[in-house]
């Protein structure tokens, strides 16, 4: 740990040095920049309501290399292991980064297509990588080039766009290139990596902190992209760079926690807008074209503060990035801690990504009607399910890590995948349509998958234990490896099953309601009886949404049974009786009570009308009934 704090202090000079000089760079820009039209005028999707400086990222280019160039010219006669990382580092990332920097001084002066752009950011991807810094390595794996190639092109565009988008509120994208670089630095020193590599991160973090004093909410410039597309370009350089050093699944996912905002906010911007443009046909999207869904404006939705909004990203960044570097160094809570990171994925994920799933299940619900889709996505079934066999495999191999495969066989997941995709697609159980199914479907299919573990036990015993007699397995490590695999296996496609039926529920109504609940121009509705019929009405109003394009927004439940009151039934909660419609209607102001009673008496039926038309509120009524009148077997209307 001394050696530590030492290195720490013999860096923290050119952090200095890039901060100070980043905040004089950035005060001569906002000065500056204007007298060279250098502006952001208000109009669009922008939120400022002045004209305000842009191109401010050249402050940041300019520190950082100023500050390295000075550590560099220091460290020449001191330390020659230094001087050739520098040198590596200067010959591969500044003539990219110039590169860069051209091309964003460009577009934030004329505004470059973004064909242009992405052109640019293909060539930085290309030198980065005849440099030998790609993703040549995974986990110690090494990549053939016409893999390692395209992906690496592919990577540097992602994160350099990636900051780009996430470049839309006032002192977001600074403010996590800080935070990410910074603990990143630390990671670095502690795990006893390359020191050069360090300094570097934390003279970026200098040089950004710098810049975010004039940047933060209310911004007094903006980095433009010239300040994103550099950041997205040290960010990729720096996780190619270190790819190939990672050779632990741990410690690959640090440099990928630490960008994990604007990762996760670039990947819902493209489900997005390739669900509108190409599976929805809407001619007003595009892939290139900006909107108001990113993260950053969902979170500033909920707050109505651009500080708090910006907290709220930098406290999601610093969590992720934290809790997966703590899981390094402590291997025994290792699959804990790694548990718990993917928690918070998914509870970020579901919690914020309930547009690009909103749109998501009305294409599926949409597609149900089309009977070449309906066999698709049964027909897929198999290959989902191997796909989660081998993920479960391929889990039990990092948790028994002890346990060998014989290096003779080296197709021996094969023997654990196929007795359950063979059971499975000889039972019949594929001939099913999992979004309608009953439970007694979920016990056939539990009868099968017992089934299958039984035939891939008693055959992966064979082979392992009495055929090969590998001498690196034991009987007891075998038995408690394949146990932890096969109940892992049966969750998971349980589990798939289950979240088909919840999304095409529960989950669509959700994000139905969570759509439209705050849109002014929503039907508020009260359903006026907890009955049999309220159940048929919620089915009917969200299984047909997509064809009727009914916008509904129900506030609640209104009934006369006493036994139901403040109660929650059907994800609704009883709001009161029917005496107490002017304290639910003063709470709720809805604009239109829906009946669900079939029997419903003359007295009550005349006081809903009294207060409808007392209050201006639309009535209507529910019925359900069987009809054979020329054939029709049911009728459903809402009148």
């Amino acid at each position: 740990m001394p050696d530590i704090l030492k290195t720490c202090i013999a860096f923290l000079p050119y952090m200095l040095t890039a901060f100070l000089s980043s905040l004089l760079l950035t005060r001569s820009a906002v000065i500056l920049l204007p007298k060279l039209s250098f502006i952001d005028k208000p109009h669009g999707r922008h939120q400022h309501k002045r004209i305000i400086p842009r191109g401010g990222g050249i402050a940041i280019w300019l520190a950082f290399f100023l500050s390295t160039g000075l550590m560099a010219a220091v460290l020449h006669e001191r330390d020659i292991a230094y001087c050739a990382e520098l040198h590596r580092f200067f010959r591969t990332f500044f003539l990219p980064a110039l590169l860069i920097l051209v091309l964003g001084i460009i577009d934030d002066k004329f505004e470059l297509s973004s064909i242009l752009k992405l052109l640019g950011q293909i060539l930085a991807g290309l030198w980065l990588f005849s440099q030998d810094c790609g993703i040549t390595h995974i986990l110690s794996y090494q990549l053939p080039t016409y893999i390692s190639l395209p992906l690496s092109i592919i990577w540097c565009i992602l994160i350099i766009n990636a900051f780009n988008l996430i470049d839309g509120l006032d002192g977001i994208a600074a403010g996590l290139a800080s935070i990410s670089s910074f603990l990143l630095a630390v990671w670095i020193l502690v795990s006893g990596e390359s020191l050069i590599m360090a300094s570097f991160l934390m003279i970026f973090c200098g040089a950004c902190m710098g810049f975010l004093r004039y940047n933060f909410a209310p911004a007094r410039i903006f980095m433009g992209d010239t300040g994103s597309m550099f950041i997205g370009l040290f960010f990729a350089y720096f996780s190619m760079e270190y790819s190939a050093k990672a050779v632990t699944f741990t410690s690959l996912l640090v440099p990928l926690m630490a960008m994990g905002v604007p990762m996760f906010d670039v990947f819902l911007a493209v489900w997005r807008r390739i669900l509108r443009r190409y599976v929805k046909k809407d001619p007003n999207s595009s892939i290139m074209q900006g909107d108001h869904d990113h993260l950053h404006h969902r979170i500033q939705k909920e707050t109505g503060h651009q500080h708090k909004t910006a907290y709220i990203i930098y406290g999601i960044s610093a969590l992720l990035s934290v809790v997966t570097m703590v899981s390094v160094f402590f291997d025994s809570k290792l699959p804990a801690l790694i548990f718990i990171v993917f928690l918070i994925i998914i509870f970020t994920f579901i919690k914020y990504a309930h547009i690009e799933l909103y749109d998501t299940m009305e294409s599926m619900l949409n597609g149900i009607k089309t009977p070449h889709r309906n066999f698709l996505f049964t027909a897929l079934h198999p290959v989902i399910d191997s796909v989660l066999v081998l993920s479960s495999f391929l889990f039990c191999q990092y948790l028994f890590a002890a346990l060998k495969p014989p290096h003779m066989f080296h197709g021996w997941f094969l023997i654990f995948i196929a007795p359950f995709t063979i059971t499975l697609c000889l039972s019949g159980i594929y001939r099913t349509f999992w979004m309608r199914v009953g439970i007694r479907r979920y016990f056939q299919l539990m009868i099968f998958l017992a089934l299958a573990g039984c035939i891939g036990f008693v055959l992966n015993y064979t082979i392992m234990i009495v055929l090969l007699k590998n001498p690196e397995t034991s009987l007891r490590n075998f038995c408690g490896f394949y146990l932890v695999f096969f109940l892992f296996s049966v969750m998971l496609i349980i589990l798939e099953r289950f979240l088909l039926h919840y999304l095409e529920s529960f989950g669509f109504r959700h994000l139905y309601e969570r759509n439209l609940g705050k849109n002014p121009n929503t039907q508020k509705v009260l359903i006026y009886g907890g009955g049999l019929y309220c159940r048929l009405y919620l089915s009917y109003l969200y299984s047909g949404f997509t064809t009727r394009h009914n916008e509904k927004f129900i506030v609640g439940i209104c009934d006369d049974n006493e036994a139901l009151q403040d109660l929650n039934i059907y994800g609704f909660y009883v709001l009161g009786n029917s005496d107490k419609l002017e304290k639910i209607y003063k709470k709720k102001k809805f604009n239109e009570i829906l009946i669900t009673v079939s029997d419903l008496s003359d007295e009550k039926r005349k006081a809903l009308t009294d207060f409808a038309s007392a209050n201006k509120i639309k009535l209507t009524q529910f019925i359900c009934k069987e009809d054979s009148f020329e054939g029709t077997s049911l009728k459903t209307e809402e009148n």
